[in-house]
């Protein structure tokens, strides 16, 4: 539990901090509103003064006649057992009300306030603590005293995949050091052999890897199609690499999926081949790898529903309020269906439908809307991606890189994943269909290609602003930059991949000037572009201050760092501005929802080399906490 309480003086009651506490319970029977989790089992206590007054008064009182009728004042008639009960108390001017603390509101109007007060989901008033004490404070309002800790508004994820990081958290962990042990094939492939005798992959009835970085294996290149058949034969076995866009699968699993030489490559998509020939090489990118995880054999619903829980269980413990699903496919969107008709959703889901397998279903899926939440989901619109990564020298850039990969002549360049007809295709049924576009594109003629499409859609079908997002984009040069901003397109970047990489990027991939540019944070700034970061796909665990110190303290291009305030609102305020929920989310302010993370310390006043260690305290999603624990409490469920 979070807190440990004090009955307040006067009305109310006063909520002091305690992160020493586990348990995580509701503070109150009358208010639909539940604070932070903080009473104790045996609800409130007393403070030594108050229990002293009531002894005192109890022994001052005269005794109760044994006649049992209760005693009357001196003149007064005695009471009706007729009468009508007495009227309820009228309901709390506020439910909640956080003073004593550092309170980031992230709104230009009011930056900086000392309390805030709460009725219900939302926001009703921001102040100085006399005035909202004052004119909010009533019989039944819980005051929390934030103790000197921070409270910001709610995280907001602008990119990620919720269900498949319960999924990815479960299986064999593949990252390389220093996430991980894995330095060779030979060690991924021990560690996956072992995962595969485990309770997990007799549950799944398949073999899984996560993490996996070609770039930092001893080979430079992953396991082949014939290695992982070597694992198992019977059994579909699959690896996913870091990114989470590619993978590779075992003979079992590319005959499930329907992958043979006659296969041709989904849009959005690419099978890779074993050199001159047609035969699948095991590889698969893209939609391609979306597909094939979609088509291995399924878990029961309530195993299914269970990963969901995972992820989301990682999100609400990181401070987030607001998670994506990117690259769904049609199975996803009806699993999160399902799991909003339970009431299971305790953050809101934003879903974005992969185009290339998933788009024809949102035309008959009624039970997810684009303009609403329903259960805490909603439509975001679509995505697909357009080239790989640059550390793995996937990524599809204007400039041969650094060094090729073994085998590849000296002006490789990377690669498209599709076509420039495919890549038109995808973008003009996304604007016919008013759906908003999420396109992950790395190197910056991939990025070229995202412009090209981008404009020939608008051109073709004008009409409202639809927040176009750029994920990625870490090699994008000015003059793109200018041409997004043009095209009123936010961009998404994973600040921590330049720290993860950085000797590869260095070395083989981009060359030190390329890399100091890696990812240009203060770049997109400086044009006024909205900008969003977003957690590195090779980290199980989702860590927005990890998130935020990676974009503030770079290891390369000290130029291209940005300020704590900024890098803040990058993970709050201009996120609900790209997901279009900029008047609901983001900032605290009267009429907003109480989206609610609490930190151990102000990230606007901590040392950049220390923004990493602050821990979230505890995250409240409209009011109701939804989890507690400085050291890892347990999501409230309910």
């Amino acid at each position: 539990m979070l807190f440990g309480f004090a009955a307040g003086p006067g009305a109310g009651h006063t909520v002091s901090w305690s992160p020493s506490m586990t348990c995580v319970s509701p503070l109150r029977l009358s208010s639909a509103a539940i604070l932070l989790a903080l009473a104790a089992p045996a609800g409130f206590a007393q403070t030594p003064a108050a229990s002293a007054a009531k002894a005192a008064t109890a022994s001052a009182a005269p005794a109760t006649p044994a006649t049992g009728t209760a005693p009357t004042a001196a003149g007064s008639a005695p009471a009706d057992p007729n009468a009508p009960p007495p009227a309820p108390p009228p309901p709390p001017l506020s439910d909640i009300i956080f003073t004593n603390g550092d309170i980031i509101t992230l709104d230009d109007k009011r930056p900086a306030v000392q309390a805030i007060a709460i009725k219900g989901s939302k926001i009703i008033a921001v102040g100085t603590s006399k005035a909202i004490l004052a004119r909010w404070k009533s019989e039944g309002t819980e005051v929390v005293d934030l103790a000197g800790k921070t409270l910001v508004p709610g995280f907001i994820d602008a990119w990620g995949e919720l269900s498949r990081l319960g999924l990815y958290s479960v299986a064999a962990q593949l990252q390389s050091p220093p996430e991980g042990r894995v330095t060779d094939g030979n060690v991924l492939l021990r560690e996956l052999r072992d995962w595969s005798k485990g309770d997990m992959a007799k549950r799944l009835g398949w073999v899984i890897g996560f993490g996996y970085d070609e770039s930092r294996l001893r080979e430079l290149h992953a396991p082949s199609r014939n290695e992982l058949d070597g694992i198992s034969s019977d059994r579909p076995v699959i690896i996913v690499d870091r990114t989470g866009t590619r993978l590779v699968a075992n003979s079992r699993a590319l005959a499930l999926a329907g992958i043979d030489r006659d296969s041709i490559d989904p849009p959005g998509g690419r099978i890779g081949r074993w050199p001159g020939s047609k035969e699948p090489d095991g590889s698969l990118e893209g939609a391609a790898a979306t597909t094939l995880l979609g088509a291995l054999p399924q878990l029961a619903r309530d195993e299914r529903q269970a990963l969901i829980q995972q992820g989301q269980t990682l999100y609400l413990r990181n401070g987030y309020t607001t998670a994506v699903e990117a690259r769904a496919t049609a199975d996803d969107l009806t699993l999160y269906t399902q799991a909003a008709d339970a009431g299971a959703l305790k953050l809101d889901v934003s879903v974005y439908a992969e185009a290339g397998s998933a788009a024809a279903a949102l035309k008959t899926h009624k039970q997810i809307g684009a303009k609403y939440y329903k259960g805490h989901l909603r439509l975001a619109g679509v995505s697909f991606t357009l080239d790989g990564t640059a550390e793995d020298r996937s990524a599809w850039l204007t400039q041969p890189y650094q060094l090729p990969p073994p085998g590849k002549p000296t002006r490789y360049a990377g690669y498209p994943l599709l076509g420039e007809d495919t890549v038109n295709g995808l973008f003009g049924s996304a604007y016919a269909s008013a759906w908003q576009v999420a396109v992950q594109a790395s190197g910056d003629a991939a990025i070229d290609q995202f412009i090209a499409g981008l404009k020939a859609a608008a051109e073709k079908h004008p009409g409202k602003e639809r927040r176009p997002l750029l994920v990625g984009a870490t090699t994008i040069r000015d003059d793109q930059l200018d041409a997004l901003k043009t095209l009123g397109v936010s961009v998404s970047l994973a600040p921590q991949r330049l720290g993860l990489s950085l000797d590869t990027l260095s070395r083989d991939a981009l060359g030190a000037e390329r890399t100091a540019r890696f990812s240009p944070a203060a770049a997109a700034l400086g044009r006024g572009l909205p900008l969003t970061l977003h957690n590195d796909a090779a980290l199980i665990e989702p860590a927005p201050l990890e998130v935020l110190a990676a974009a503030v303290k770079r290891p390369a291009g000290t130029d291209q760092q940005i300020p704590a305030l900024e890098a803040l609102k990058a993970i709050t305020l201009n996120a609900a501005q790209q997901l279009g929920e900029d008047k609901i989310k983001g900032s605290i302010a009267v009429g907003k929802l109480a989206d609610l993370t609490v930190l151990s310390a102000n990230p606007l006043k901590t040392p950049a080399d220390k923004l990493g260690e602050i821990r979230v305290i505890g995250t409240v999603k409209e009011g109701t906490t939804v989890f507690g624990g400085a050291e890892g409490g347990v999501p409230i469920t309910r």
